[in-house]
């Protein structure tokens, strides 16, 4: 058994302490304006008591908020409900011991009341406290949750316009890498081979390029697409790079449909691919392969892709500075925080990227 965990709110001290010191002198208002004080004493007897009650309280609000937050999965429901509830009644019997352990100390101190005449004075009080103050645990776990989601809606907010900049300030860059010379002079030198060859295939990777620039200059003011509309650009890419590649290019694509209304950043995919051309398949002398996968496992969005590369490096063979992979890393952070893994393995004939998102984002 878990009792009594932590979790910090992520609200700064001072912020409780002042809320504390409000609401106990909101409670003291209003108990001074409903008739039930009668002098200076009771007004400071009652000030103890409350002023105790939500000074615990607020000592208590890293346990109070471990209390409200969602379950875990990996868990037993069960046993977590349980903890919690047994948390919560230990809390509010804490609490009522020690703030009138306090405020009958002072009473018993500064008075001629004794010990037994202290539990004669609360008895009658004991189960209307033990409410109390479980209203007050829901109260107060209600609250933290509200200012939980602010501040998560607040951070989501944030990094959407975080990455809308980064996605304007990447534009000119993706246009730069998806039409860098080394693109444009192989498409060119393709258009060229086929002009008067085979002006059909000609023509058609003329349309091809034009679509490819098209969907590039329509997904510049989206943050996300689904995955569909992702995958849909992919293809038109390997469309343009397999009328250079001819029967020297395997295409395998295995992707589940229940993938395929999943947000992600907008071409996601593009450094993935660019590299697979880049330092695999452009090396590689025999035939090459490029697979990619899409499928959901164990509440995860696993996007797998694996391209060939050289055994042997040639002289001619350039060396990748993992700027793409660090960028999209980059993004990936961006949108989806701590809930994505981006690994990649090296084998002696293939290149693979795996990329695992939390499936609730």
């Amino acid at each position: 058994m878990n009792i009594l965990k932590r979790h910090q709110t992520g609200i700064p001290k001072k912020y409780i302490y002042l809320v504390t010191v409000l609401f106990c002198a909101a409670v003291m208002v209003q108990v001074s304006t409903s008739g039930q004080t009668s002098s200076v004493g009771v007004f400071v007897r009652r000030f103890v008591l409350f002023g105790s009650i939500y000074v615990f309280w607020a000592l208590s609000i890293d346990y109070i908020n471990a209390i409200f937050i969602p379950l875990e999965k990996i868990k037993s429901t069960s046993l977590q409900i349980i903890e919690r509830i047994l948390s919560v009644l230990l809390l509010v019997l804490l609490n009522l011991v020690v703030t009138n352990c306090i405020y009958y100390a002072i009473l018993i101190g500064f008075t001629s009341m004794n010990i037994s005449e202290a539990y004669i004075d609360f008895e009658p009080y004991i189960i209307k406290s033990i409410l109390i103050r479980l209203f007050d645990v829901l109260i107060i776990g209600l609250i933290l949750r509200t200012i939980t989601a602010n501040q998560h809606l607040h951070q989501q907010n944030l990094k959407v316009i975080s990455l809308e900049n980064q996605l304007h300030l990447s534009q000119l860059e993706t246009l730069r890498n998806q039409l860098d010379p080394h693109f444009l002079f192989n498409t060119l030198h393709t258009l060229n081979t086929l002009i008067g060859y085979d002006d059909k295939k000609a023509r058609s990777m003329v349309i091809k390029v034009t679509k490819l620039l098209r969907k590039i200059l329509d997904k510049r003011t989206k943050q996300l697409i689904t995955f569909q509309e992702e995958i849909d650009y992919f293809k038109n890419y390997l469309d343009i790079e397999e009328e250079r590649f001819h029967d020297r290019l395997t295409i395998i694509l295995n992707i589940e449909e229940a993938t395929n209304e999943i947000m992600v950043p907008t071409l996601m995919l593009q450094p993935l691919i660019e590299n697979a051309f880049k330092h695999g398949i452009s090396q590689v002398e025999e035939k090459g392969t490029i697979q990619l996968s899409a499928y959901i496992k164990d509440d995860q969005f696993v996007i797998n892709l694996s391209n060939s590369i050289p055994t042997k490096p040639s002289s001619s063979s350039t060396v990748s500075t993992n700027i793409g992979l660090q960028n999209l890393d980059s993004r990936l952070q961006q949108v989806f925080g701590e809930g994505y893994t981006l690994q990649t393995q090296k084998n002696i004939s293939t290149f693979e990227v795996t990329i695992r998102i939390n499936h609730k984002h």
